[in-house]
């Protein structure tokens, strides 16, 4: 079954809410695609809404993007490049045994469960660990880097684990916020090129007008969202999301959300 265009409008709009809402992406197109009968992994698609949200993240971050070419922000610049490194390690070595997983709603459900324990933890020891005097080490950078790089299974929110890790290893709340989402850039991009014959193959076939849509849909949801998020991650209140991963995957490991 082809991708149809009220399809790819939903599942743009879906992909900028639950790209930036730390409740995981990935998790919910799989999902979304199971029970719309779609029998083929739609990764060329899925990643081409990616693309969709990467725009959304240029327009938010323009102005700190523009800010990393002067001195005094080269030490963030450098962050994101160290950042990088084990998500590109962990997305190329496992990236075939994960694209399986993409058929799989169950494993969908239970990283979503992964996911809703972490941003709950994160919120804990966020209360408690919110110094504006702890910035970001390369460590640090490491750690997050790792977490991101883990979100390539679906149903591990990228955003909830890099801005979750973050959180838990000191940062303050906006500063796990901004590294979250500029380390995301790199990472989409490299997911991006790396399936550039499959989207190529596929927007010049029967559904170029449907990733389109898709993709602008992505991009518009996704600015309101990156916006909304921020107001949630200053009042610490992820465990919010927590608490909905973790109905969602109880839905689906018991069937309900499930063909």
């Amino acid at each position: 079954m082809t991708m149809t265009l009220n399809q790819a409008i939903v599942s743009g709009a879906l992909q900028g809410i639950t790209e930036f809402f730390p409740i995981s992406s990935n998790g919910h197109l799989v999902i979304l695609h199971n029970l719309f009968n779609i029998e083929e992994p739609q990764l060329a698609f899925d990643i081409f809404l990616h693309l969709g949200t990467l725009l959304s993240i240029f327009l938010f971050f323009w102005t700190d993007i523009v800010g990393l070419a002067k001195r005094e922000n080269r030490p963030m610049l450098l962050f994101i490049v160290v950042g990088s490194i084990p998500t590109a390690i962990i997305g190329i070595s496992f990236k075939d045994a994960v694209e399986k997983t993409f058929a799989m709603p169950m494993v969908a459900g239970y990283m979503l469960m992964i996911t809703g324990l972490w941003l709950i933890l994160a919120s804990v020891i966020g209360r408690r660990n919110n110094s504006d005097g702890k910035g970001l080490t390369v460590s640090k950078s490491v750690a997050i880097g790792i977490a991101q790089g883990a979100a390539i299974m679906p149903g591990l929110s990228r955003s909830g684990l890099t801005i979750g890790t973050g959180m838990m290893a000191g940062l303050e709340r906006q500063v796990a916020f901004k590294f979250s989402f500029l380390l995301a850039i790199p990472a989409i991009t490299g997911a991006g090129i790396l399936k550039v014959k499959d989207i190529y193959r596929a927007i010049l076939g029967k559904e170029t007008l449907a990733f389109v849509i898709g993709a602008f849909t992505a991009a518009i949801v996704g600015l309101v969202v990156i916006r909304a998020l921020l107001g949630v991650v200053k009042a610490n209140r992820l465990y919010i999301f927590g608490i909905y991963c973790i109905v969602i995957s109880s839905l689906v490991i018991s069937g309900v959300l499930r063909r």
